[in-house]
């Protein structure tokens, strides 16, 4: 399907949108509703192997979703992304010895899209979104765990169709739903970036001020040849507090860059034990890989000759975060593997323990500390970093 089936596609699909909300909108008020989850991070690398990543970075990292309900079961959802855009800065950046404060902060649509649910069980749209891959960057407990899971894991810039089926309801057995969705790398206004906006392609930036074939990349072709299928369950009778799912994703070959096509695979766990009233432990762990990562990107050596990137990048983390009421207490372990057969890269790993509390009205406070083994930018060679975290998050809905 080419670009321009999809646009003669969404407009159809938008017209039978309000063809039938026109039938059964006796009654209803349209109405707005929306949720936010912001926080100011504040990241102090006090110890590191590599000088430019000491010192502190501050910035804004979040989400502000907000829906407008149409008719009975229209709607029309986005969501707005705050977070920094240049390299490296969202996990603490290089503030080389001093202090950096919103540096390359930006803010750009996440989602966009038409969602249309005719009835209980199944929900469809259309438009700008995440496609339905992996779950770590939507829930991970803890203070950056759910920022790197973003960074690595989570397949945005979507522009195409997709929907949900909530294929069986038991009591005994639970809830599963099955998601699906096609669609290629977004090319149009809704992928401009604002606040910081750079033009394609400095490679101190992972956006820019709008996406564009030169940059390359999976999925940036223009065709919808793009898929993702997940897998999704929980409410078990017999195992409360037990949810999975596992998920696949698919990225055609890029026209500027790309020889093959990305292949993604994820499987999540989750489990909560609730001890008593007061206490509880949720157990996290997911594991992600993406073979011909990049989509196999061609490559050019240092003697001149031009080659490929045959890389496999895995992704895993495990962890556990206890919760005392208002308390909350987080440990968690990641790590990114990038096996390449040129240009190769040591393995990263991160521990994090934080500990934070409900503070009110919406408001949490978070602080911890991170042991990382990371990249020497200049070097290639690991470095041991050590970390202050702080977090200040607020949380609510309108």
């Amino acid at each position: 399907m080419t670009l321009g089936s999809f646009r003669a596609f969404a407009l159809a699909f938008m017209a039978s949108f309000y063809g039938i909300a026109g039938a059964q909108a006796q009654g209803f008020t349209p109405h707005v509703s929306g949720e936010a989850d912001l926080g100011l991070y504040g990241v102090s690398t006090v110890n590191a192997k590599d000088s430019d990543r000491r010192g502190t970075s501050l910035y804004i990292w979040g989400e502000v979703a907000t829906g407008f309900h149409i008719a009975p079961g229209l709607s029309l959802q986005t969501v707005v992304m705050f977070e920094p855009i240049g390299e490296g800065d969202a996990l603490g950046g290089f503030p080389a010895d001093g202090v950096i404060g919103f540096r390359r902060q930006s803010a750009f649509l996440e989602a966009f899209f038409a969602e249309w649910k005719p009835d209980d069980v199944l929900t469809l749209y259309g438009g700008r979104f995440v496609a339905p891959f992996g779950r770590g960057h939507h829930d991970f407990p803890g203070i950056l765990t759910r920022i790197r899971a973003h960074e690595v894991q989570m397949v945005g810039d979507a522009l195409g169709v997709g929907g949900t089926w909530n294929f069986l309801s038991d009591p005994h057995f639970g809830e599963h739903d099955i998601s699906a969705a096609a669609f290629t790398l977004d090319r149009t206004f809704l992928s401009s970036t604002w606040l910081t906006r750079r033009r394609c392609c400095d490679e101190r930036y992972e956006r820019y001020n709008r996406n564009t074939e030169q940059q390359g990349g999976p999925a940036n072709n223009g065709q919808m040849d793009s898929f993702a299928l997940s897998l999704d369950g929980d409410k078990f009778d017999f195992a409360p507090g037990l949810s999975y799912q596992l998920s696949l994703v698919s990225r055609g070959v890029a026209k500027e860059d790309g020889t093959a096509r990305e292949w993604g695979y994820s499987a999540a766990l989750r489990y909560e034990q609730r001890w008593s009233a007061a206490h509880r432990t949720l157990f996290f762990a997911e594991a992600v890989q993406f073979r011909n990562a990049d989509g196999r990107p061609r490559f050019q050596t240092d003697d001149g000759e031009e080659t490929t990137i045959a890389e496999q990048r895995n992704f895993i983390t495990l962890g556990a975060q206890h919760r005392i009421d208002d308390w909350r207490g987080t440990l968690a372990w990641q790590r990114d593997q990038r096996k390449r057969s040129v240009d190769t890269l040591p393995t990263e790993n991160y521990l994090e323990a934080s500990i934070g509390r409900d503070i009110g009205r919406g408001f949490g406070l978070d602080v911890g500390y991170q042991y990382g083994r990371q990249v020497i930018e200049e070097s290639g060679q690991l470095g041991t970093t050590h970390a202050v975290l702080a977090r200040l998050s607020w949380r609510g809905g309108f």
